[in-house]
């Protein structure tokens, strides 16, 4: 019995396989990595919302206890008490902070910032304490309130996730009553 001469298709086959797994594997571990990015950023943004509608919630609250007597005063600097101002914020989407604004200071145990002035933040500190700016815009439709604009600048856990919010808000001076058919 002669012997068959052997070509080698198998070992070319097997070797082509090799290399496509070998893509499909390298590619696939590339998209996982790619998607713990990704849901890392949606995390640290939607941290930097949630803080910046944190500074919302605060000056409307602060503005509904009374201290809404006013039509602002020219703001400048940084402060740590509320305050009503009379003009509009110059740069709202600016990425560092403002320099104008009110720093809001949550609870630490609810909100940690970072320690060191804004240097670091993380998973488990906000890169800065949230800032807001309430503006006087004036008289309500029909003269029955107060309208004011309060934007509001939080940071997730670094200094690329930031959130600018507005909101309107208006404080009823008075009952203005229903007139029937």
């Amino acid at each position: 019995m002669a012997g068959r001469r052997q070509t080698g298709y198998v070992l070319v086959v097997s070797m082509v396989l090799l290399v496509v797994l070998t893509i499909l594997a390298v590619s696939m571990f590339r998209s996982f990595g790619l998607q713990e990015l990704m849901a890392g950023n949606l995390r640290e943004k939607t941290r930097a919302v949630d803080a910046a509608q944190t500074a919302i919630n605060y000056a409307e609250w602060w503005l509904t206890q009374g201290n809404n007597a006013t039509t602002g005063v020219a703001c400048a600097g940084v402060v740590n008490a509320p305050v009503v101002c009379n003009t509009a914020i110059v740069t709202p989407t600016a990425n560092a902070a403002w320099p104008i604004a009110v720093n809001y200071n949550p609870n630490p145990a609810y909100m940690p910032v970072s320690a060191n002035g804004g240097v670091t933040g993380g998973i488990t500190n906000y890169f800065q304490a949230p800032q807001f700016y309430i503006q006087y815009v004036g008289l309500a439709a029909g003269g029955t309130g107060s309208l004011y604009r309060i934007t509001a600048k939080g940071w997730g856990g670094n200094s690329a996730a930031v959130a600018v919010l507005q909101s309107t808000y208006i404080i009823s001076t008075g009952v203005k009553p229903l007139t029937g058919p």
